[in-house]
């Protein structure tokens, strides 16, 4: 009986000290707990420490986690050069499901701030998750995070539109907020947005190293919004500076499509009949036909409406006059845009001839 006893209160001793529940708590072995978190992750940005991660949806019996009720966040500071954690941790925020604050919830995803820390520290961050009955599950530990000053904002973002493009252009940040030289720039991050769409979508998956980026594959005539934020620190995660101020671009294709070749003109009886070459454009909606006659200062347009084929006969002639024509094609674009005229061709119509009695 005697040593029954010493055994269980080896056991509960031992649960104890072990025990990851709260405070005070004692956590009796195969309690049922929440899963750990997962996919915790951190970002740096505008003086604050990010952390975002996927709540469980399972307990350590593996059924469906039905009482949780929301997160532990933990930070310790990590002696200079040492990559581990031998330190203290401390409670720094807690995320009540019903109640979260300054968390941002979606689904399964949360974000919480810490906007705590002190620059130039090195920190790491637990978080775990609590049910109901007050217990934590097992932390999940997020990487070194090295708290820098954020870059200062970048003040002169340019913007020009080309066909489908944008091209954006700003100046090399060279100090922190505090005014202090930077010598760990790290790139650069380009957001955009559409025109009445207020949600900023980060565009470039790695820091971009230069101080211009070309966004591609944009829809003609759509206009779109830019910001540019730096990037500073020498490892992951990188210390992000705050937005630059806004600038739009409306993309539209602005390059005429070459001139027509080939043009030919045979004059007939009361006409002239006239034909080129298809451009191999694929944006060419049609072509205009230009004419002056003999004398005239002016070439004059034909057509009212673009012409769709290549061959056109010109039957507002007169027999003997000699004619000068020139073709030109038309893109698509709004507005659209017109080549530069096409090769001049002469041609002087026959008289018709009466026809047989």
């Amino acid at each position: 009986m005697r040593k029954n006893f010493f055994l269980i209160s080896v056991l509960i001793i031992a649960a104890f000290i072990a025990s990851c529940g709260r405070k005070g708590d004692l956590i009796i072995p195969g309690t049922v707990l929440p899963k750990p978190v997962t996919g915790l992750s951190v970002e740096l940005k505008s003086a604050a420490v990010i952390l975002s991660w996927t709540a469980p949806d399972k307990n350590t019996r593996d059924d469906p986690l039905t009482d949780l009720a929301g997160f532990l966040v933990l930070r310790a500071d990590v002696p200079s050069g040492d990559a581990g954690c031998p330190c203290a941790f401390q409670k720094v925020g807690y995320v009540d499901l019903e109640y979260p604050k300054s968390a941002a919830i979606n689904g399964r995803k949360v974000v919480w701030a810490d906007g705590t820390g002190i620059f130039g520290r090195r920190y790491v961050y637990r978080v775990m998750p609590m049910n109901t009955d007050g217990f934590y599950g097992q932390a999940t530990q997020t990487l070194p995070v090295d708290f820098l000053m954020p870059p200062e904002k970048i003040s002169d973002l340019t913007a020009s539109a080309g066909n489908m493009t944008a091209l954006l252009s700003w100046s090399i940040p060279m100090k922190d907020e505090g005014g202090r030289a930077m010598t760990d720039l790290a790139g650069y991050n380009v957001y955009r947005h559409e025109q009445g769409v207020e949600t900023k979508t980060k565009i470039n998956p790695q820091p971009i190293k230069e101080n211009r980026f070309t966004d591609r594959g944009l829809v003609n005539r759509r206009t779109y919004c830019y910001c540019v934020t730096a990037l500073r620190g020498k490892e992951p995660p990188l210390t992000e500076g705050d937005y630059s101020e806004e600038t739009c671009v409306t993309p539209a294709k602005t390059q005429a499509p070459p001139p027509p070749e080939g043009l030919r003109a045979v004059g007939g009886e009361g006409t002239v009949f006239l034909s080129w070459e298809p451009s191999f454009e694929p944006d060419v909606a049609g072509y205009n036909i230009y004419r002056k006659a003999a004398g005239e200062g002016a070439f004059k347009k034909l057509n009212a409406a673009l012409i769709g084929r290549i061959t056109y006969t010109d039957k507002e002639v007169k027999p003997g006059v000699k004619y000068t024509y020139y073709v030109t094609a038309v893109d698509n674009a709004v507005p659209p845009n017109e080549s530069a005229p096409s090769k001049e061709e002469e041609a002087i119509p026959q008289a018709v001839q009466p026809g047989l009695n």
